[in-house]
């Protein structure tokens, strides 16, 4: 969830900032190979800063682009093949890229 500011003086062209929080959901995790055998990272809530911009085609159709940056650092427990439990902290620092088409009632 992000809030965000759109700047009005463009015209058709609106360019917007916004900032906010991520939740990451992590699927389908699996230790292959090496010396860890069970490997799991925790969800975790992340701050977000977005920039980007929609562009009004007409008044009702138009698209968007914008970049989502998250400073992401969840937990992560896993084991090693002598059975060792380790625990500590990744960082995951991802940028987000989106387009869309947009479509005003």
């Amino acid at each position: 969830m992000t809030f965000q500011y759109h700047f009005t003086d463009f015209g058709a062209f609106k360019p917007y900032v916004g900032a906010g929080v991520n939740y990451t959901m992590f699927f389908s995790q699996s230790a292959t190979g090496g010396t860890i055998t069970y490997s799991h990272l925790h969800n975790s809530f992340a701050p977000a800063a977005q920039i980007g911009f929609d562009y009004m085609i007409d008044r009702h159709w138009g698209f968007n682009v914008d970049v989502k940056k998250l400073w992401l650092r969840p937990d992560w427990n896993g084991t090693n093949n002598a059975g060792t439990a380790l625990t500590g902290k990744v960082n995951l620092d991802p940028w987000l890229i989106g387009a869309g088409v947009t479509y005003k009632f």
